[in-house]
């Protein structure tokens, strides 16, 4: 499974600071969870976008691979479960097959869309998350599956992904 070292460090910090303050199921708590949330879904942005170019630098033609560049910028932008499965579908029907059969409805599914669709609360909502540091440790743990998923659906191979972990 494809791990995100800075993002754990990030969250076992908080969490050893609510646990010094005793600041869990406070407002504090939700000040560090939405600051998390906005954490992940900026990593989960660029390694969607880095995966997307990597698997489009097999070509050797520079045109076109500054253009895919272009292409996976625009589709890392908005990247519910919905949204990858549309841009895989732009690589073909197989690509967004597999990823769709491996995804939907499943718990990672569920994980990666409460992680999103909270930070787009915070961003563009009142800010207040109705999750825990807990909650979010479950929901990110689960939540990345959906990237795995996302590296075999692109057909990448080990030396694609090299760095990433």
């Amino acid at each position: 499974m494809m791990r995100f070292g800075q993002l754990e460090y990030e969250i076992r910090q908080c969490e050893q600071h609510l646990d010094a303050a005793a600041a869990r199921n406070t407002e504090v708590e939700n000040y560090l969870v939405r600051y998390l949330l906005v954490r992940i879904c900026a990593e989960y942005e660029t390694r969607i976008k880095t995966l997307v170019q990597r698997r489009c630098t097999r070509t050797n033609d520079p045109h076109l691979v500054n253009f895919a560049s272009w292409g996976a910028e625009i589709a890392a932008k908005n990247f519910d479960i919905g949204d990858i499965t549309g841009t895989l579908k732009k690589f073909g029907e197989d690509y967004k097959k597999a990823f769709s059969d491996a995804v939907t409805n499943q718990d990672c599914h569920r994980a990666w869309d409460s992680i999103y669709y909270n930070r787009v609360t915070v961003a563009h909502g009142n800010g207040m998350v109705m999750m825990t540091i807990d909650d979010l440790k479950i929901a990110y743990n689960d939540s990345l599956v959906v990237i795995d998923e996302l590296v075999k659906a692109l057909c990448l191979k080990p030396k694609d992904i090299k760095g990433l972990k």
